[in-house]
C-alpha cells in the first residue's frame, strides 16, 4: 500500500486531476461573473428606457380624442362630452413628506397647487374632476388657510384630515364645502403598509358619495382660457425649470419634453413616480410668487394669496414673466402676461408652484 502511494505514476495522475479541477473551477467563476455583469447591464438598460416608455404611453393617454359635440372642461380645458364639461371639482390635500412618497392618484389631477407649510416642507393640493375614476388618492393631510382659499377659487369640495386652527376657522367662515376626515371617516381609509400619519386615503367613488349626499352636481367657478397645443421650436433647449424650495428634499425640477409638449416632474436626477409607477406630467407650469410670514411657534405660515403679484408662466417650452390677480378669497385667481393679456393655457394638467419672494427659480 505504501509503495503504491509513492508510485510516481500515481503522483502524476493526482497532479493532473488537481490541475483539471482548478481549471474547471476558475472557468465556472468567470462564467458566473460575466452573467452577473450582463444582468446588471440589462437592468441599467431597462431603467434607462423606463422614462421614455412611460412618457410615450402617458403622453398618448393625455391627448383626448375630440368629438363633434365635445366641449372644453372648465377645470383643465380637456375636450369632454357636454354633460361633463362643468362638474364639481374636488380638491384633496396631499402629503409631500418624503415618508409619504410615492403618492397615489396625483398624476390624474387636472390642477395641482404646491406651497410651503411649516418647516420649509411643501404640501400639495390636487384638484380632480369628479367624474374621473381615481381608485386611490393620498396620503391625505391637514388643511392650511391659503389652500382653503385656492379650493374656494374653484368652489371645490375641500378634502383634508384636520387642519391648522386658522384653516378650520376660514373653512367655516368662508363657506368652503368641507370634507374633513375627522367628521367623514367612512369616506376615507387608512392603509396598513405605511405608518400614521402618512396612510390616509380616499377615492373618487367615495367622494362622489359625499357629493351625492350633499346634492352637489355642477361646478360653479370661472374657467381659465385654454387653447390647442402650439409648441415652439425648442428642440435645442433643455427647458429645465428648477424650484429651489428651501428644504433640499423638496427642491423640484420640471423638464420640458418636445415630443409631448409637456413637462416631467423630477426630484434630483430622477423623475418622480407615483405609487403605481406613473410619471407626473404637466402641460403648464405656473410659478406664483406670494409673500408669506411665520405666524406661530409651530412655524406655520400666513400667505398673502389675495391681491396681486408676479408670476412666471411656462408652457410650450418657454417661460415668460406675468402677473396674478385675486381680488378676494371667493374670486378665481387669474394669470396674465406682463402686457396684460390673459394666459391661454394648454389643455391638460397644470401645476402651480407657489413660492415666497426669497425662493430662487432657475429656468
Amino acid at each position: 500500500m505504501i509503495e503504491f502511494i509513492k508510485n510516481p505514476i500515481y503522483k502524476t495522475k493526482k497532479r493532473k486531476i488537481i490541475i483539471l479541477f482548478s481549471a474547471f473551477l476558475f472557468l465556472a467563476i468567470c462564467i458566473f461573473i460575466v452573467c452577473i455583469f450582463s444582468r446588471a447591464s440589462q437592468n441599467r438598460e431597462v431603467k434607462n428606457n423606463f422614462t421614455a416608455n412611460a412618457l410615450s404611453e402617458q403622453t398618448v393617454a393625455a391627448q383626448p380624442a375630440q368629438c363633434a359635440d365635445c366641449m372644453r372642461r372648465a377645470l383643465d380645458g380637456v375636450y369632454v362630452q357636454p354633460e361633463a364639461a362643468n362638474l364639481p371639482p374636488v380638491a384633496v390635500m396631499i402629503d409631500n413628506h418624503p415618508d409619504a412618497r410615492p403618492q397615489s392618484g396625483i398624476d390624474q389631477a387636472g390642477l395641482v397647487y404646491e406651497a410651503e407649510v411649516e418647516g420649509y416642507y411643501t404640501r400639495l393640493m390636487a384638484v380632480f374632476a369628479s367624474d374621473d375614476k381615481v381608485v386611490k388618492i393620498g396620503p391625505v393631510r391637514s388643511a392650511r388657510p391659503y389652500f382653503a382659499d385656492w379650493a374656494q377659487d374653484l368652489n371645490a369640495v375641500y378634502a383634508h384630515c384636520g387642519g391648522s386652527p386658522e384653516a378650520l376657522v376660514d373653512i367655516e367662515q368662508k363657506g368652503v364645502v368641507d370634507l374633513n376626515q375627522f367628521y367623514s371617516g367612512a369616506i376615507f381609509w387608512r392603509s396598513t403598509d405605511r405608518p400614521a400619519p402618512h396612510n390616509i386615503y380616499l377615492s373618487s367613488e367615495n367622494y362622489n358619495k359625499f357629493l351625492s349626499d350633499k346634492n352637489i352636481s355642477a361646478g360653479n367657478f370661472s374657467a381659465w382660457q385654454f387653447k390647442d397645443d402650439s409648441p415652439l421650436n425648442n428642440s435645442s433647449s433643455s427647458g429645465e425649470i428648477l424650484i429651489n424650495y428651501q428644504a433640499p428634499e423638496f427642491q423640484v425640477k420640471w423638464i420640458y419634453q418636445v415630443s409631448g409638449n409637456d413637462y416631467i416632474r423630477y426630484y434630483g436626477a430622477q423623475p418622480e413616480l407615483t405609487a403605481d409607477n406613473k410619471l407626473i406630467i404637466a402641460k403648464n407650469i405656473i410659478i406664483q410668487t406670494v409673500p408669506a410670514v411665520v405666524i406661530d411657534n409651530d412655524l406655520r405660515l400666513k400667505m398673502d394669496d389675495v391681491g396681486s403679484g408676479t408670476s412666471t408662466i411656462c408652457l410650450d417650452g418657454a417661460c415668460q414673466p406675468g402677473r396674478w390677480t385675486k381680488p378676494d378669497a371667493a374670486t378665481r385667481t387669474k394669470f396674465s402676461y406682463a402686457g396684460g393679456e390673459e394666459v391661454k393655457f394648454n389643455a391638460g394638467p397644470t401645476w402651480i408652484e407657489v413660492v415666497r419672494p426669497e425662493i430662487k427659480i432657475d429656468y
